[in-house]
């Protein structure tokens, strides 16, 4: 009986495993490769699926080369075809990577231009088995060793011909082959003669940020009203918001053009523009890429119109508007180096004109042309000449004619610097404004500068996974550059009652670039600036090493190295199975003032300078722009290590760095350490902690600038199912600064009992932050993500990402929510909006709460406390 009983629940079991059939057009590789097949007929299999087509029916295996009649007969009682969706196969990659191209659509600013050449790399790939090392290279979070490793076995006659034979290379990391293996294909083309179009548009209402807002509203005169402010004369409290419209079309991957205009804040859109600013400010391109066998491999690049350089590590070309700290140019912080078409919101620096690109196996030569205009600075400085006594004019050393101003600004006067405005007032406004406020010195003006930039680049690879490189660039102006020098730089930046306040740190603005100079270290008198720079790179084993070396000519001997001013970055990178070691050095000289550097630093440009620190003592607030904006790195010369150590499936110390550096303008020493652990005891549970300590000026216990802060945070993440998360944390900050004296309660000369100055103790600043994220997939078209977050501040400020953007939260105490919904509305058509609330106690509250309201118009007693702001994307592909 048992043996019948057991024979019929065997008979049964049989039954149901060839009843339950596995479809092709959905199974998994482990299950095709639990099929009576070979390995490799499996992986044959899944690939014509995945690069080729769904089946529309079982006989469709017989197209595989590697399936037979006799495989045939034996799978079709094992296997089954569903219904397909009747797609292109670029239809099918949207489907299948659908939450890769929602990531890639979100970014923002520096990462922008990058992630449109991703996407495309995402719905057309690339042949794996034909790719330069810089071109897998270029690929997201892959890394010098991954890219040398599969070149090496290439190398060898070996040709990858699947996800797995990538997967299986050796030197190639787990991280890098599951980011590589969405850009790349390993057989035929899987679409010919295919036209795509993507439009994206993005609208927007959130606030100026706080430092831009601090500019604005700084008063331009001595009365206490709302015109007194750049912020109340043109009516900021109610202005329009920021919308971006852009059109990409290629051809393959061959044809590419690109068309975008963007408005930001306050700005007119296209709809209200006149055609000759539309123009001038939209950007686009036209670009042809081309794959030759010609002696080899040869890949041809040609863009016109707007178009993005980037080489080396970034000390003498990249051309972005934003400046990203700790650019390492690794993980994240990456790079997409040669030409590529540019539609990204980059303006200030970027590149019109004409660029080619030429890539070989061992070698790649570029050479771009330029002719954009700049916005610039410019001040007063082409009027009458200096007469002495007698009436005769006065000559300086050079037996040149001294000027002096005459009082007004206009198209003949110098160009100070260039500026990137936060919002872009047309020339009309500004001269209105000045003319209001009296301002006759400096001023900004769009399109004050013309430049005319010519670079080259020429780049060698005697062996894999090793190169030497060099780049020039020399740019042409129709304006002089001029920074006077001692006092005269004093008078022209700050009010003549705050001349004391330009301090060390300043002496960053006055070591910047001018097309004159009469000192008796240089003396030149010309229109252009000249960079040249050498870069290599060399991988040994699991470390590669990399670095560049540039140098700015002042003295016109170009060939003679060290005697201009120079800058320096190198590194190595080690990579282990559990973890990886980065080190970096960097030495940037005070006067290599290159525009178009965007290398390692901790800081941009002006920090801690009259630019950002005494908008109330400038003639014009506006200026706080050059340092606002600012995307080149400061002058400073440190050592920064980063690791990352996976102790075991439940613990890893995931980030840890240190950086110690000193700021070159006035000599100050400051580190900088963070390390993040995370503890999954099991797999949906996650905690985090993280530490961050920062000293500035750490050799100096009384001098004023010395800070030390400290941040703490712990956070939980629970992952759910379908995909959803929940994160909940708290961070805890404080700030310790030195002694300093004070005027307190009420500081009144005549009360005796007032203290007027006294030498307090330490300063301690602190406060806290608690948040709750939470993501939700109601299923594979909708989704929602937000976050819920209240702080009390005390002085200290806090960061968070708020999903593509970053937030600051500065003000004393307050609290804040806001949520995204994401949904694909339809095959081709994504949609996405944010909406957020944000309420805080200002510290312009508090100081009225404290003092009395003045009777006569007051600008602070209509500050607002609260904000809503939305925040769109509407993406159309096909």
């Amino acid at each position: 009986m048992k043996k019948i009983l057991f024979s019929f629940i065997f008979l049964s079991f049989c039954f149901l495993l060839c009843s339950e059939t596995i479809d092709l057009n959905t199974a998994s590789l482990e299950q095709l490769i639990n099929l009576p097949v070979t390995e490799n007929q499996a992986n044959d299999i899944y690939d014509y699926r995945y690069y080729r087509s769904f089946f529309k029916s079982i006989y469709d295996l017989r197209e595989i080369p590697s399936i037979d009649q006799k495989t045939l007969n034996k799978l079709k009682p094992l296997v089954s075809v569903s219904h397909y969706d009747d797609k292109d196969d670029a239809a099918q990659r949207r489907e299948e990577i659908y939450y890769l191209i929602q990531r890639l659509g979100s970014n923002e600013g520096l990462q922008e231009g990058m992630s449109d050449v991703w996407e495309d790399y995402l719905i057309t790939p690339r042949n794996i088995n034909k790719l330069s090392f810089s071109e897998i290279l270029n690929m997201p979070n892959v890394n010098a060793q991954d890219a040398a490793a599969i070149l090496k076995r290439r190398a060898f006659g070996d040709t990858l011909a699947n996800a797995r034979d990538l997967r299986r290379t050796q030197g190639v990391t787990h991280y890098s082959y599951t980011n590589l293996r969405n850009y790349v294909y390993y057989k035929e083309k899987p679409v010919q003669n295919r036209l795509f179009f993507d439009y994206q548009l993005k609208f927007n209402t959130e606030p100026y940020e706080s430092d831009a807002v601090e500019m604005y509203k700084e008063q331009m005169g001595n009365w206490s009203h709302k015109t007194s402010s750049y912020w109340g004369f043109f009516k900021m409290d109610d202005i329009s918001s920021a919308v971006m419209n852009k059109i990409r079309v290629r051809y393959q991957n061959e044809w590419k053009a690109g068309l975008m205009y963007n408005s930001n804040k306050g700005e007119k859109n296209f709809l209200d523009a006149d055609t000759k600013n539309i123009f001038n400010d939209a950007k686009f391109y036209l670009g042809y890429e081309k794959e030759i066998e010609l002696l080899g491999r040869n890949y041809l690049k040609i863009y016109s119109g707007n178009y993005r350089a980037t080489y080396g590590e970034g000390l003498v070309m990249e051309n972005t508007d934003y400046y990203s700290p700790r650019k390492t140019g690794y993980g994240f912080n990456k790079r997409i180096k040669g030409i590529i078409g540019d539609v990204s919101r980059t303006r200030e620096y970027s590149l019109k004109g004409l660029a080619l690109d030429w890539r070989r196996k061992e070698f790649n030569a570029a050479l771009f042309f330029s002719i954009d205009k700049k916005d610039a600075v410019i001040y007063d400085n082409k009027g009458d000449f200096l007469k002495d006594e007698n009436g005769d004019y006065v000559y300086d050393a050079d037996s040149l004619l001294i000027p002096i101003p005459d009082g007004k600004i206009d198209d003949q006067d110098d160009a100070f610097s260039y500026i990137t405005m936060t919002r872009r007032f047309s020339d009309d406004e500004l001269i209105s404004a000045e003319d209001h406020f009296n301002i006759n010195t400096i001023a900004p003006r769009r399109d004050a500068v013309e430049e005319k930039l010519l670079g080259a680049h020429f780049e060698y690879s005697p062996f894999i996974g090793t190169h030497i490189g060099f780049t020039g660039i020399e740019a042409l102006y129709d304006r002089d550059f001029i920074v006077p020098a001692g006092d005269d730089l004093k008078e022209l930046l700050i009010k003549g009652d705050y001349f004391d306040k330009w301090k060390s740190t300043d002496n960053e603005i006055s070591s910047m670039y001018s097309t004159y100079s009469d000192s008796t270290r240089y003396g030149y008198d010309r229109n252009y600036r000249r960079v040249l720079g050498l870069e290599w790179q060399t991988t040994l084993n699991n470390t590669s090493f990399q670095g560049e070396y540039a140098e700015m000519s002042l003295t016109g001997d170009e060939l003679k190295i060290g005697d201009d001013p120079k800058a320096l970055i190198i590194s190595a990178y080690s990579l282990f199975n559990d973890f990886y070691v980065l080190s970096l050095y960097r030495d940037y000289d005070l006067e290599f003032d290159n525009p178009y550097m965007r290398s390692f630093a901790e800081s941009q440009r002006f920090d801690d300078t009259i630019f950002e620190k005494l908008a109330y003592a400038s003639p014009n607030t506006l200026l706080s722009d050059i340092y606002i904006n600012s995307a080149q790195p400061s002058a400073e010369r440190g050592v920064y290590l980063e690791t990352r150590y996976r102790f075991n499936t439940w613990m890893t110390l995931s980030k840890l760095y240190l950086d110690i550096w000193e700021r070159k303008s006035d000599a100050r020493r400051n580190y900088r350490f963070e390390g993040k652990l995370d503890f999954r005891p099991i797999y949906q549970q996650r905690f985090r902690l993280r530490y961050k300590q920062q000293q500035k000026r750490n050799e100096d216990d009384q001098d004023r600038g010395k800070s030390l802060s400290q941040e703490a945070e712990i956070a939980l993440t629970s992952y759910l199912s379908n995909r959803d998360r929940f994160i909940l944390g708290y961070v805890h900050g404080r700030v310790v600064q030195p002694p300093y004296l004070s005027i307190y309660d009420p500081g009144e000369p005549t009360n005796p009992d007032s203290i007027v100055s006294m030498a307090q103790a330490s300063t301690l600043t602190h406060g806290d932050y608690i948040y709750a994220d939470y993501t939700h997939n109601f299923n594979k078209n909708l989704k929602i993500i937000g976050s819920v977050a209240v702080w009390k501040g005390l002085g200290v400020s806090f960061w968070d990402f708020e999903d593509v953007n970053l937030d600051f939260n500065h003000d004393d105490r307050g609290y804040k929510y806001w949520f995204t919904i994401h949904s694909r509305i339809a095959n081709n058509l994504f949609f996405s909006i944010k909406y957020k609330y944000k309420k805080q106690m200002t510290r312009e509250l508090e100081f009225r709460d404290y003092n009395a309201i003045p009777d006569k118009p007051y600008y602070y007693k209509n500050v607002e406390i609260s904000e809503t702001s939305i925040r769109a994307q509407l993406d159309w592909k096909f």
